[in-house]
């Protein structure tokens, strides 16, 4: 094959790979069919490049905000009398999600920085839909599985405290250039996003006692199911986001874990550490059997 026909060649595959491209992003931006949009979004990211992944992942999160309000604005209906209460406590969020960004943007992660933001606050969008999906749910007349655990503020202010320490025995992997005085700042806006979160609680604990008996039953089954979420957020250390490597992904505590495994899970960096040791012995045992 000549230069001449080899560069045709290669034309024509570009050419059909970003007409491919551009069909999934016209789905995926416009179908209204959920399906569809799933497997457009599964295709794009077998093909995207990184840059790609941080435009689509945004465009992720958009899609998710926008569902997310759509049910808030549903469930305001349902209930006008707690019209008020509802809509400050989403205020009360929304301070929260602001403060999750400003640590993220603190952070250093590189080329894959926008890619760990958007996966940051897709988790705090998370923690939103928690807090309210079920009792939507409830009023569809929908069945609801609650955790039976009781998760606490202690256990939350432990995994928060763990999550700092844990920065500070190695805060070379959260800062470029070894700029340790950022650390700092970054304590602070961990700390404030803390009392944010905490604040958001303690509101939540006000909105409960305003709510019908049965009504309230529902809601603090929602805040018992949000903590446990943050919980297994804070445990995870914010290491299973952006673009993590294979050894990360064994260590993380899984999405489906139980009650019981996430009680016990000590923390990502106590278990990468103790990961990383058992390769070291094995290693070691492979090379003195030569």
């Amino acid at each position: 094959m000549n230069d001449s026909v080899a560069k045709q060649t290669s034309n024509k595959a570009w050419d059909d790979y970003q007409r491919t491209k551009d069909s999934l992003w016209t789905v995926f931006n416009e179908s209204t069919d959920e399906a569809e949009v799933d497997k457009a979004r599964e295709m794009l990211y077998e093909m995207a490049s990184q840059a790609d992944w941080n435009v689509l992942a945004g465009k992720d999160y958009e899609r998710r905000n926008a569902n997310v309000d759509i049910e808030f604005q549903q469930l305001i209906s349902a209930h006008p009398e707690q019209e008020g209460l509802f809509f400050e406590e989403k205020e009360r969020w929304e301070k929260y999600h602001e403060a999750v960004l400003a640590v993220a943007e603190l952070e250093d992660h590189g080329s894959s920085g926008g890619l760990y933001i958007t996966s940051v606050l897709e988790q705090s969008m998370n923690l939103w839909l928690t807090s309210f999906h079920n009792l939507w749910l409830y009023d569809q007349n929908q069945d609801i599985v609650f955790p039976e655990t009781v998760f606490t503020s202690r256990m939350i202010d432990d995994a928060y405290s763990a999550y700092i320490q844990q920065e500070d025995n190695d805060w070379r992997n959260f800062f470029s250039d070894n700029e340790k005085d950022g650390m700092e700042e970054h304590h602070k806006a961990i700390e404030n996003e803390w009392q944010l979160w905490n604040e958001w609680m303690a509101y939540r604990k006000t909105v409960s006692k305003a709510l019908p008996k049965d009504m309230r039953k529902k809601y603090d089954d929602c805040t018992n199911l949000t903590m446990r979420t943050k919980l297994h957020q804070l445990k995870n250390q914010n290491k299973g986001l952006g673009l993590i490597s294979d050894d990360m992904g064994r260590c993380l505590l899984s999405d489906s874990c139980s009650d019981k495994e996430l009680l016990k899970y000590p923390g990502f960096n106590v278990v990468l550490d103790n990961y990383l040791d058992s390769l070291e012995v094995e290693s070691k045992r492979r090379r003195s059997s030569f």
